[in-house]
């Protein structure tokens, strides 16, 4: 056996070891988030059995004195405001994204040109080359609707597609460094007397799959991939397939070494692939009369002159139930061929049949959305064909909290009702602790209470008689109604402490909501505002006033998201706060990032 010589020990180590030394990296990250997920799961089933709604004495927090008992939930607080809330301006990530970022750059940065013989091009180009095609994998599987790390890690695929596109990025930075290695080692090494060996098929098909990366990345840049989705959508299909086949003929007609070791990163590709759409494809064929399209039609309607209400009845296998908060995704063949877009879900699966009404509350943008209001405004409401592809999402369980605060923008609130609505089905169950729940939902305009005030005042109704519920409507934009105003222009609904006095004294300065747009509807627990809401302010009393952990849900503008974000960083709900006795929060923010 040939004894090899030091720099292919180095070609060695670098092309078939340091890959693996990623792999067993990207292992041990999977398997602590999957940790975290299952000691989540044990937790919440522990709250359920311990503090059922059968129960309705509460046990009082001691708060204000240090207590060292309480250092794991200090902890807990703690990581959660860092990890999860902090959030870097520039990049528009948290704190957690980022350090996952920055560490698995100088993670590759390190074995690329770690033990090159003072940077042999040779080596570190070949090298760069290896260590992207193993990347290839991992990029395929956070694409994916269906992945294995998401049922692991209890991830949604809109959480998993920021690292998707981090890895797409730093996949781009390798195999450009893979080519200009190959280039300078063509010019300066072995090859540079044989000039038709750069034109040969195989590099010449690497470097178009080199050239469909960069247009890909480029084109999914946050502004250009929101401003042209329905094209990006379209070209991210193509491009994806064009860059695997030539990678994987790259790869093949290269030398034996590579071959044999950087294939088997690039077919398991095409089967992660090949498994998400086949899933994909099995949801459109359980959920729609694909080769009758005409039997599947959805109402939609301008409920006003920005929004749309989009409602289905159709049958629903029992194993595709959704659960609140997820979402699925829409397509409308006869009015945009090949778009899909995903809504969140404003109802819940009600009773036992399998025939359900879906509704969908969308805000016109460009695009589709445009197209299907000037449809409307030319012919009036219409039924049309509708293929669903979902339910997808995993949507946090709050059933184990004792405070649960919904607060919702705009429409935001398809996903924060339905959430306050299978919490109200749970608590009569008696499979959720919650002793007191707040709904927030902040619109611009007083019409836009049609959307849900009757849907509301009916689950409200529902709400035992040991739970505590506050619910508010804030007008930002009207001169309509009258609000109780703080110092900074801004209103909050009663506080816990405050409520019991309101509801003795009917002093709470609420519109009556039957006078809404002609609504026949009786809601006394409703507050209606004509301000912003003071969010920091209503979450500090919220959490300042439960004897429990806390849940606070979010949805809407990115400046409601990031006020949320900023008042649970405050020292109310910091780990010094906890330590004292103040309970815990854990927040569940809705954002697509598409």
């Amino acid at each position: 056996m040939a004894t090899l010589t030091p720099k292919q020990k180095l070609i060695a180590l670098g092309e078939i070891q340091f890959p693996k030394y990623v792999w067993y990296l990207y292992a041990c990250i999977i398997a602590a988030a999957g940790l975290v997920n299952v000691v989540s799961l044990l937790w919440a089933r522990w709250r359920r059995h311990k503090y059922t709604s059968t129960t309705t004495s509460t046990t009082t927090l001691k708060k204000g004195i240090i207590s060292t008992s309480r250092l794991p939930a200090a902890i807990l607080a703690a990581s959660r405001v860092a990890a999860f809330r902090w959030r870097i301006p520039a990049v528009h990530m948290t704190l957690l994204e980022v350090l996952l970022t920055i560490t698995y750059i100088v993670v590759l940065a390190c074995l690329e040109f770690t033990m090159t013989l003072d940077y042999n091009v040779q080596i570190w180009g070949n090298r760069a080359g290896h260590l992207a095609t193993i990347q290839f994998p991992l990029i395929v599987a956070l694409s994916g609707k269906n992945n294995v790390i998401g049922i692991i890690t209890g991830l949604s695929h809109e959480n998993l597609n920021l690292l998707h596109r981090m890895v797409s990025r730093v996949l781009m930075c390798l195999v450009w460094i893979h080519c200009a290695g190959t280039y300078v080692h063509w010019l300066t090494g072995a090859h540079r007397d044989e000039r038709p060996w750069i034109y040969a098929s195989w590099i010449v098909a690497g470097f178009i799959s080199c050239i469909a990366q960069t247009i890909l990345v480029f084109f999914s840049w946050g502004p250009i991939r929101r401003r042209f989705y329905e094209s990006f959508y379209m070209m991210h299909m193509v491009l994806i397939i064009i860059i695997l086949v030539c990678t994987m003929y790259h790869v093949h007609m290269n030398d034996v070494l590579f071959d044999l070791y950087a294939s088997p990163y690039i077919w398991p590709s095409f089967l992660v692939w090949g498994i998400d759409r086949g899933c994909r494809l099995l949801r459109v064929l359980l959920l729609n009369s694909v080769f009758k399209p005409q039997k599947d039609l959805g109402r939609i309607d301008l409920i006003t002159r920005d929004t749309l209400l989009i409602t289905i009845k159709r049958h629903i296998p029992h194993a595709l139930n959704w659960h609140a908060g997820q979402h699925m995704f829409v397509s409308f063949p006869t009015l945009g061929l090949g778009q899909s877009h995903p809504f969140t879900m404003a109802s819940i699966p009600r009773g036992d049949g399998d025939e359900q009404e879906l509704t969908f509350i969308a805000r016109v943008r460009n695009g589709l959305t445009k197209t299907i209001k000037e449809r409307i405004l030319e012919h009036g409401a219409c039924e049309v064909p509708v293929i669903l592809d979902g339910p997808y999402g995993a949507p946090a369980d709050i059933t184990p909290f004792s405070t649960c605060v919904f607060v919702a923008g705009g429409s935001g609130v398809t996903y924060t009702l339905p959430r306050f609505e299978e919490l109200i089905s749970a608590l009569n169950t008696k499979t959720a602790c919650a002793r007191r729940i707040v709904f927030i939902w902040a619109i611009r305009e007083r019409t836009h209470m049609r959307w849900i005030v009757k849907h509301l005042a009916a689950t409200a109704a529902r709400v035992p008689s040991h739970v505590s519920l506050s619910a508010s409507i804030y007008i930002t934009s009207s001169s309509n109604g009258v609000a109780e105003l703080t110092g900074d222009g801004t209103s909050r609904p009663p506080s816990p402490s405050e409520e019991e006095d309101v509801e003795k004294t009917g002093a709470v300065d609420a519109d009556d909501a039957s006078s809404i747009d002609g609504l026949d509807v009786k809601f006394d627990r409703l507050s209606v505002f004509t301000a912003k809401p003071d969010v920091k302010k209503i979450l500090e009393d919220e959490v300042g006033a439960s004897e429990g952990p806390v849940s606070v849900d979010v949805s809407g503008p990115d400046s409601l998201l990031a006020a949320t974000r900023s008042a649970l960083s405050s020292g109310f709900a910091g780990p010094l706060s906890v330590l004292k006795g103040a309970p815990t929060v854990q927040l569940n923010v809705e954002a697509f990032s598409f």
